[in-house]
Formats: structure tokens, sequence, C-alpha cells
């Protein structure tokens, strides 16, 4: 192995509590009342007030129910946490549980700023510019309890302390870092993910691929770090294409969601790059889910950084199947190969152009990815024209 053993490691980002099981979202009144809460505003999208989901929550919650808001869109709209804060200050709640995707838990938890801050949202967004150290303005006080139903296994925003709301006015997303925006807990319910589409399915298993495999690349890995990523790819290589094809397979549901959430607790105490940096982009820019661009950029991405991991390479292969050489260069390139072809097999698009990313905005775009926090990740510096060299390359 070539990680850093003898490193000074503080892995100190953890998830709240999680609970896991078939049928665990009929504990909900029981989670909320443990992490402090009486009753609840339930956040979901309109897929999950209109198909059992929803019906389970509400039954699962009782009287700890204050309200529903069904009106989350995809990427957190600013506008749209504003009017989900008025419902929760009208129904008289004090505890939030959201349901759905990372768009969803992302709306909990902008909400929970609005509420310890009483102010507006930007002030303390991320800050960072090229070449500095990230700017994390802290919340004044502490957020109220929010319990996390994940419907899709993707965004792990369940487990992190991280946030993202979108701008559609600047066409940019506001990104958040506060160690109490980390839900005080999760519930894993594989029945709640037998719902989401094939190619929603996808597109999130796939954000969890990306941020498993970058973890294992970043300039902070680290041996627990690398433990979770690796088995969380293992997860994903058997289970994910099962997840797609067949959606009540309910062990294939509840393996992704496993690996999500180690993807989140490997990626949020070593950190990813890149791949991550250019998604922020394209999502703010075209609203574009983030496994559809992750899974583009991966591949050729893995090409670029891989080779900086030495002997690690092996190690990745043997998670995605395959059987290692002498070679640890040769063994990188063939887990970029098995991350395309497994992408290929996927119901999702392969290049930017099949997305509406125009080829006159790549400049733009490589541009702006360069003030992207995560971008002081990488294992080696990357100019902005590499970067746009790698934009070009999946166009």
């Amino acid at each position: 192995m070539t990680d850093k053993v003898f490193t000074p490691i503080e892995f100190g980002d953890w998830p709240g509590r999680i609970v896991f099981g078939r049928g665990a979202v009929a504990t909900l009144g029981a989670v909320v009342a443990r992490v402090g809460g009486n009753r609840a505003l339930v956040l979901c999208g309109s897929t999950v007030a209109r198909t059992d989901m929803l019906g389970k929550v509400k039954a699962g919650l009782g009287d700890r129910l204050a309200a529903v808001f069904a009106e989350v869109k995809a990427h957190t709209p600013v506008e749209m946490v504003e009017r989900g804060l008025v419902m929760f200050r009208e129904s008289g709640a004090d505890a939030l549980v959201t349901v759905g995707g990372g768009s969803a838990i992302d709306a909990g938890k902008a909400i929970q700023i609005r509420l310890a801050t009483g102010g507006d949202l930007k002030p303390y967004a991320i800050r960072y510019a090229p070449g500095g150290a990230m700017e994390k303005p802290p919340l004044p006080k502490r957020t109220i309890p929010h319990v996390a139903v994940p419907t899709t296994a993707g965004s792990a925003s369940d487990v992190m302390p991280t946030a993202a709301a979108r701008d559609p006015h600047s066409r940019s997303k506001l990104l958040f870092w506060d160690d109490d925006l980390t839900p005080s807990a999760t519930v894993l319910d594989p029945e709640m993910a037998v719902y989401a589409p094939a190619a929603l399915t996808a597109a999130t298993g796939m954000t969890a691929m990306a941020r498993a495999v970058e973890t294992l690349y970043s300039a902070y890995r680290h041996p627990i770090s690398t433990g979770l990523g690796l088995h969380a790819i293992r997860l994903l290589r058997e289970a994910l294409p099962r997840a797609v094809t067949t959606p009540n397979d309910l062990d294939a549901r509840a393996a992704c969601q496993m690996a999500c959430t180690m993807s989140g607790m490997a990626a949020i105490n070593a950190m990813v790059s890149v791949v991550h940096a250019i998604g922020h982009i394209v999502g703010g820019r075209y609203g574009l889910q983030h496994g559809i661009s992750h899974s583009i950029l991966l591949p050729p991405t893995m090409r670029r950084l891989l080779p900086a991991i030495g002997g690690d390479q092996s190690l990745l292969l043997d998670a995605l199947g395959g059987s290692r050489t002498n070679s640890p260069e040769r063994d990188g390139a063939e887990c970029a190969d098995r991350i395309a072809a497994f992408v290929g097999g996927l119901p999702l698009p392969q290049r930017l152009r099949d997305v509406g990313v125009t080829e006159g905005e790549l400049g733009e775009i490589a541009h702006l990815t360069m003030s992207d926090y995560m971008m002081a990740n990488l294992p080696r510096p990357m100019a902005e024209t590499e970067v746009l060299a790698l934009l070009r390359s999946v166009w």
C-alpha cells in the first residue's frame, strides 16, 4: 500500500445515528423522539408525495407529524428553501424529516442554516481561492434535529456535514460545511429505494462510485478512508447493475445504501477532487444531476490521477473484480477501462454534449472549476489547461 500510514490522521467526521433495515421507516416517530424532536415537518418532492413512500413516512411518524412540504426540487433552489422555511414556522414543528435524494436532505440543511443564522444563506457559504485554504464560516448556534430518510443511494448527504443550494439566477451553487449539519439520524430502508427508476438509480449509484474512487487518489487519503472506499466499490460493482435491472431486489438496494454510506464517510474524511468540482460547476449551470457528470468524467480522470497512488492501483483493480499484474500502472489503466465499461452498461448519457453542455462553454467551466474548494485535494496539481483538456476529451 502507498497510504502514508505514519502521516497524522484526523478522522473527525462521523455520521449521526444510523438505523438500517427492511421496514425501518416504521420507527420514524421513535427516532425523532430519540434525537430530541416532538413534531416534525416532512420535506419531500412530488415523487415521494404521489407514491406509497409518503404514506409509510406518515405512518411511521404518527402523532409526531406536524406537516408535509412536498415542493422539493432538484438541486435545492434557494427560493424553494424559503417556502419550506415559512411552512416550518407556520406548522409549529421543532424537527425536520427529509425524504428523498440529496436535494431533499440538503433542503433540510438549508432550512437549518436559515434558522440558525436568521439571515441569508450566502454569508455562510464555503469560500475558496485557488491555492488558498478553504474557509467555512461557522453557524452562530446549534441547529434543530434532522432525521434523513434517503430514497436513493448516491448523495450521502445524510451522513455528511456538507450541503448545497442552487441559485438559478446566477447559475451557481452555494456550498456549505458545518459539523452541526450532519443529520441527527439517518433511516436506511431498502423498501424506500425500490421506487427509484433505472436512470435515477444508475446516476445516483455512480455518484457514490465516483466518491469512493476519488477518495483513493485524494492527497489526504489514509488507510481508513481507503478501506471504506474499496469496500464501497466492491458493493456497487456487484449491486448497482442489479438494482438498475431488478428494482425490487432488496438485497441489491441495501448493498447500494451501505456502499453510499461508506463512500460518504470516506470522502468527508479524505475528500474528493476534480470530478466533483466539475460536477458542482455543471450542476449549477445546467441543473445537471451530479451522477451524470461524474459517470462521464470518472474514467478519463482516473487515467490521469491513479498513477499518483502507485501500488494502491492494484487494490482498486481487486475491488473492481480484475486480476492484478506485477505492474501497478497496467492495473490502474485496467481500472479506468473497467469503470468505462461499467458506465457503458448503465442507462446514462456518455458525453457532455449529450446533456446540453456546449463546446463554447468548456473554457469557462474549466476556469470556474479551479475555484472550487475540492481542487485543493488533488494528489498532484492540475492546471486549468489540463482541466480543459479533460473536459474536451468527454465533450
